[in-house]
């Protein structure tokens, strides 16, 4: 897997490069997630090359200063450019280089009135330069300079009138603030920001760059798909898959496996959240809910790749994953990881109406809902993402958790098959740190954190300074952590592995383990005090 730093402070535009990199053995990393220094300076010129090769030195210089500029790492930059021809000359391209700040400044009717002046010619270009970084060891190899840029663009027309629409939620380079909502590419049906996914795609300017840089690549033998290693876990434990409406005990009977089996938890809903916040980032208007219905119609498979990337680290362990609500993504998942030998059994949770209601009043989550009325229209929004075919399908059982809370996990228990560990002991687990070697920044923080768990919805977030305290009061001197430290690991990156709270006048973020957080803190606490605990 070739790793690509990615300059750019453009969250959407990072989002694009990943999507256009799928299927690809390359993982884009923006370059936040390398470092915590600032990005590179982009001048306003007019000249393409003195731009390029500006933008590039001030890269380089930052890249410099994060220590991560070796001899085979890479890094790319991308700058897009549109020419109108009405308003271009053979020597000057309007807006060119200048696009991002021209279209601050314009609107419809002023475009539409200049290009009538000038003659009426609607025709426009919209381009894309993307500039790959030659580390030395491969300059010295190919012979070739420091960069080297591929580009690719799109011919089409300014509409004639104006058109409504909403940017796509899950692709949201196709938007209504940039040119893409007045350029209306040759052959398409309609601005391209307007367009489906599928059709889009036929005339993404950045994909046509992209491609050119994936192929050059290619060509250079950087790129090649890993062969599966097809092997059988070792345990032998039933792997879970968990659905069921809101409030039905998907959770309940998962952290039950996690806690009492050594089951690793995960959630899928931490894993959907994770591609609206690497999309949209936090807050934002749009509502995950919305987000993730949309998701389940264009790439139901959203979450699942996700997940199956993070299960490709363990998969000698069971796990148990909660949360899907499309049979979609349960076959993409399936499908993927059985190439490795690893067996799902699909478990649906049944419950009645009233009994799920009773539960979320009481639990009272945030985005919680207190009456009958939207509490059904939440569960007719999960049925349309595909619940009751996943509840319907042959290959599903049925969990029923209308009882008591004993009878339910006793069910599980007996699809298990062997008798429960026991809960977690944190009094005895929590000693036994000061006697393990350095801990990595992560596991530090995921065990503070599991510290300050409880099974409470309303259970309290920390703030990074909060978080550091903590670790430093739990952990031997040599792995406590700076404040500093914590912060640019929050800042550096989304993770599934915590929930995010904003606090709406200050916009400080504030933490707490997500589900799959606290699946992963609890395993990795388990192992950690059993390897200080002397061989039987």
């Amino acid at each position: 897997m070739l790793a690509l730093t990615f300059f750019t402070s453009n969250l959407t535009k990072l989002a694009h490069a990943r999507y256009l990199a799928e299927g690809e053995p390359i993982n884009v990393l923006g370059f936040h997630q390398r470092t915590y220094h600032a990005g590179y300076t982009e001048p306003r010129l007019q000249s393409r090359e003195d731009l390029l090769k500006a933008s590039y030195e001030s890269a380089v210089q930052q890249a410099r200063k994060a220590r991560i500029l070796s001899p085979r790492h890479f890094f790319i930059l991308e700058d897009t450019s549109v020419t109108v021809d009405a308003l271009s000359s053979p020597t000057e391209e309007v807006p060119g280089l200048d696009v991002k700040y021209w279209m601050r400044e314009t609107t419809f009717s002023s475009l539409d009135a200049s290009v009538q002046a000038a003659g009426g010619n609607r025709r426009a270009v919209v381009r894309s330069d993307v500039l790959l970084h030659i580390p030395s060891y491969y300059r010295k190899l190919w012979e070739v300079g420091d960069y080297i840029v591929f580009t690719g663009d799109q011919s089409g027309e300014i509409v004639k009138q104006e058109k409504t629409f909403t940017t796509n939620v899950i692709n949201p380079w196709l938007d209504n603030q940039t040119f893409n909502k007045w350029f209306v590419p040759d052959g398409a049906s309609g601005p391209l920001g307007s367009l489906s996914t599928v059709e889009a795609n036929k005339y993404d300017f950045r994909r046509k760059a992209f491609n050119k840089l994936f192929q050059f690549l290619k060509e250079r033998k950087l790129l090649r798909i890993p062969t599966p290693q097809r092997h059988l876990p070792l345990q032998r434990d039933t792997n879970y898959i968990v659905c069921g409406y809101t409030c039905a005990g998907k959770t309940t009977a998962s952290q039950y496996l996690a806690r009492s089996f050594d089951y690793l938890h995960v959630e899928a809903s931490d894993f959907m959240h994770l591609a609206y916040y690497m999309r949209h980032d936090v807050p934002d208007h749009i509502s995950i809910g919305d987000f993730a219905e949309q998701a389940l119609i264009e790439k139901p498979e959203i979450a699942a790749v996700a997940i199956a990337k993070y299960l490709e680290a363990d998969f000698e362990s069971p796990c148990v994953i909660s949360g899907f609500r499309s049979i979609g993504e349960i076959d993409w998942l399936v499908e993927k990881l059985g190439e490795y030998g690893k067996q799902f059994r699909i478990v649906f949770v049944s419950g009645s109406e009233a009994a799920r209601f009773a539960r979320m009043v009481k639990r009272s989550r945030s985005g919680d809902v207190d009456d009958i009325a939207r509490f059904r229209s939440r569960d007719e929004q999960q049925k349309r993402m595909g619940l009751e075919v996943i509840a319907k399908h042959p290959r599903t059982v049925v969990w029923e958790n209308d009882g008591d809370l004993s009878k339910y996990l006793k069910e599980i228990e007996n699809d298990v098959g062997r008798d429960p560990l026991g809960e977690p002991d944190l009094n005895r687990w929590l000693p036994k740190l000061r006697q393990q070697p350095r801990f990595k920044l992560e596991e530090a923080i995921l065990i503070a954190l599991l510290t300050r768990w409880a099974d409470d919805e309303n259970r309290p977030s920390f703030t990074t300074s909060e978080i550091a305290k903590v670790i430093n009061e739990l952990l031997p001197e040599k792995s406590q952590k700076h404040k500093d430290n914590v912060s640019r690991y929050f800042n550096q990156d989304f993770y599934a592995y915590y929930e995010i709270e904003v606090d709406p006048v200050k916009g400080t973020r504030r933490y707490r383990l997500s589900n799959t957080g606290y699946g992963k803190a609890l395993r990795l606490l388990r192992k950690r005090a059993q390897a200080s605990e002397p061989a039987r």
